[in-house]
């Protein structure tokens, strides 16, 4: 299958609704999906010889696909090896604890996350904690770079230790269980948009003025003149030449301003950069370079696992996610980064124009 670019320019021009027989292909398509891999993965579970007990702490992996399977079927996120073995019930967190933020961690500006691995016995206690993964870095930038570090980790496994849970059953046995997982982020506050002087204020909202009357040469002017005093002003030339459809230029000036703010540790409101992702997928896209695409898609799953509210701002970015895959030839991937992308959104015109396209794509099924 080999879908290029000129099929997700025509559909622009060819709004339609979501049809039936679309959506029956997709479904019939990921239906097919779940079933063999769930077939695949008993079968590993089989090998295994455990006692009808112990199959839920088989160490058969859910694979990806019947992940992304049961997300377009169900909209379920986060499938367990309990949502696919017959007669088990997954752990349930009963208590909800609020989580301290290790004082250093928070006076030196630090925002991360950490996994843990652990154990829940039969009464719901929680047992051989141990840190899977523990990374700091910027909680509010989609474009974060992450490094290791153990900051956080006493805090979190605290946390979990004072945690109680409902536990794993099967057929209303209640079973020990193993490796279970959970991720706690720490958030600090989102910065606001500042300037350290009145000057570059009237300057970024002269600039912000413009751009809302379509000036767009005028503005550009005057984020160019001030682009040396704030970062910000790097961000509108990213958008107005975005806006103008010059795409090259709208990367090249938004890879200038997520260099400096990474460089200069500038607080940036998060708003910003979240449409910062969404500018610069969309203009990546638009200029062929879909495999970049897909590299930073990682970035904005990992970001969207603790930032749920930004999801409407990002449906847009998704949308390119999907078209980024297509243009591929990977169809599965695209249209569940499609799906998500319709979920994600609010707006009726952007629904209906992503039903479109999948509906076209579900041709090549």
């Amino acid at each position: 299958m080999k879908l290029i670019k000129t099929i997700f320019l025509i559909l622009a021009l060819t709004i339609s609704s979501f049809s039936i027989a679309g959506e029956d292909r997709i479904e019939n398509y990921f239906r097919n999906i779940f079933e063999t891999e769930k077939y695949i993965f008993h079968k590993c579970v089989s090998g295994e010889k455990l006692n009808q007990f112990d199959r839920l702490n088989t160490k058969c992996m859910v694979s990806e696909r019947i992940k992304r399977a049961a997300y377009v079927l169900e909209n379920k996120e986060n499938l367990a090896k309990a949502d696919i073995l017959d007669g088990f019930n997954r752990h349930l967190r009963l208590t909800n604890n609020k989580l301290l933020y290790p004082p250093r961690m928070q006076r030196n500006g630090e925002m991360g996350y950490v996994i843990l691995n652990f154990d829940i016995d039969e009464d719901g206690n929680t047992t051989n904690i141990g840190v899977e993964e523990s990374m700091c870095g910027n909680m509010h930038s989609p474009f974060a770079n992450f490094e290791s570090c153990r900051g956080f980790n006493i805090t979190a496994i605290n946390y979990i230790k004072n945690t109680k849970y409902k536990p794993s059953s099967f057929n209303e046995t209640l079973i020990y269980t193993k490796d279970a997982k959970y991720r706690l982020s720490f958030i600090l506050e989102g910065a606001m948009l500042q300037f350290d002087n009145s000057k570059s204020i009237k300057e970024y909202e002269k600039a912000l003025r413009l751009i809302k009357k379509k000036k767009f040469e005028e503005a550009y002017k005057v984020a160019l003149e001030n682009k040396d005093t704030e970062n910000e002003f790097i961000y509108e030339l990213a958008r107005i030449k975005y806006i103008e459809k010059d795409y090259i230029s709208a990367i090249n000036y938004m890879d200038e301003f997520l260099n400096k703010i990474e460089i200069e540790k500038d607080e940036i409101p998060e708003s910003m950069l979240a449409g910062a992702a969404s500018i610069m997928i969309e203009s990546l896209y638009n200029k062929g370079d879909y495999q970049k695409v897909i590299e930073l898609s990682e970035k904005l799953d990992s970001y969207l696992m603790s930032k749920k509210p930004f999801e409407e701002v990002l449906a847009i970015a998704y949308l390119y996610i999907g078209a980024s895959y297509i243009n591929l030839s990977m169809a599965e991937s695209g249209l569940f980064y499609l799906v998500r992308s319709k979920r994600m959104s609010s707006n009726q015109g952007q629904i209906e124009y992503i039903n479109t396209f999948i509906d076209n794509v579900s041709n090549y099924l």
